[in-house]
């Protein structure tokens, strides 16, 4: 292999390692985006029922609770308890 071949070599894979750096970030910004506009969507919906954008739903509620729950900041019968009454309102 010449010196011309190990320097081409070397560049080539210089040029993958970035484009798969670059890939990778672009997936990020993908996600994101596509977090961003969920959450615009649904906050045009919250808007369109006439409900204000940062009040969350029982279910988002619930969400949120289900993970405390999960972290064990919570009990499972406190949960329960917070879901019913949450669920009762609706």
């Amino acid at each position: 292999m010449t010196q011309f071949d190990e320097e081409l070599a070397r560049r080539v894979e210089e040029m993958k390692r970035v484009a798969t750096e670059v890939s990778k970030d672009f997936r990020k910004v993908a996600a994101d985006f596509r977090d961003q506009t969920e959450i615009f969507a649904e906050d045009l919906r919250k808007r369109a029922r006439g409900v204000s954008p940062f009040e969350e739903s029982a279910i988002e509620k619930i969400r949120a609770l289900a993970g405390l729950r999960d972290e064990g900041i919570i009990t499972d019968e406190e949960f329960q308890a917070q879901k019913k009454r949450l669920l009762d309102e609706v």
